[in-house]
């Protein structure tokens, strides 16, 4: 399988798309304003605009390493930190969030690399290498992920042309769920994170019908307070096609085996369904 690229940039379009996504942002600055403490050493990995860090910046933090592979945003990130009087706080370090080296052990990780399922973000191989800059009391905002799977009678033609050869981040009005719901991957980034989803779960038919893709959706607790689900820009539903539709019969149970590297594109995945065996 192949591994996934953390040279992941996003277009000033998605950035902005991000940064006015207010109900996705304020939970941020929430869990900030909870984490963070007066004279903390803070990084803010994959910055983007520079919010998540100004936030910090404001609310007390001595230093703020805000990583961030795209150029243009670098400049950006400064333009925000100049505008709010908090650029003697915040160093700005264009580079790969899996590979850049930080001078200081760090108290709070900052990493909004999030995606439906971990899909096409380096979430986990950015904690992962910034893991080695961690003391023993550092806190990581988002502390936990989870995503679900669900088998899907999936919307296929589209303007008269079939549309099943990609992935898509929305559900159409004639999508219909046609399994339970079940959690597949639950990510800890409190501890050194396995970077490859390998699992089987298991969920029962709701219909007879024939099952032509996967839904996954996802949530993570940015604190152990706070959670974040599906916002404007964040968390939409990940509808992915399946290389073998199913032909279910109302309640019996299927086995959903999932394999994929966190950070990899959904073409990637491996997902299959088969019939349970010992189905009555």
């Amino acid at each position: 399988m192949k591994n996934p690229s953390t040279q992941v940039q996003f277009t000033p379009y998605e950035i902005s798309f991000c940064l006015y996504d207010t109900d996705r942002t304020r939970l941020w600055k929430e869990a900030i304003e909870d984490t963070v403490k007066k004279g903390d050493i803070v990084v803010d990995a994959g910055a983007g605009t520079g919010i998540l860090g100004t936030f910090a910046a404001l609310d007390g933090a001595k230093q703020i390493y805000s990583i961030e592979l795209h150029k243009r945003f670098c400049k950006l990130i400064e333009n925000m930190a100049k505008k709010n009087n908090v650029s003697n706080k915040i160093k700005v370090l264009h580079a790969d969030a899996s590979k850049v080296e930080i001078p200081e052990k760090i108290d709070v990780l900052v990493c909004e690399l999030l995606c439906t399922g971990q899909f096409f973000e380096p979430e986990i191989q950015v904690v992962n290498h910034l893991r080695q800059y961690f003391k023993a009391s550092t806190k990581i905002i988002p502390n936990k992920i989870e995503s679900y799977i669900q088998l899907l009678d999936a919307h296929e033609v589209l303007y008269g042309v079939n549309i099943d050869t990609d992935s898509r981040s929305l559900m159409m009005p004639d999508d219909e769920p046609v399994s339970t719901k079940v959690k597949y991957d639950e990510i800890d980034l409190t501890k050194p994170v396995n970077p490859q989803v390998n699992t089987v779960v298991t969920v029962k038919a709701r219909k007879t019908r024939i099952a032509d893709a996967v839904v996954i959706t996802g949530r993570a607790n940015l604190t152990d307070e706070i959670v974040t689900e599906r916002t404007k820009f964040l968390y939409n539903p990940e509808v992915i096609y399946l290389k073998n539709p199913v032909n279910l019969i109302k309640g019996k149970m299927y086995e959903i085996h999932i394999s994929y590297p966190y950070g990899c594109d959904t073409l990637d995945a491996e997902i299959e369904v088969v019939e349970k065996k010992g189905n009555v």
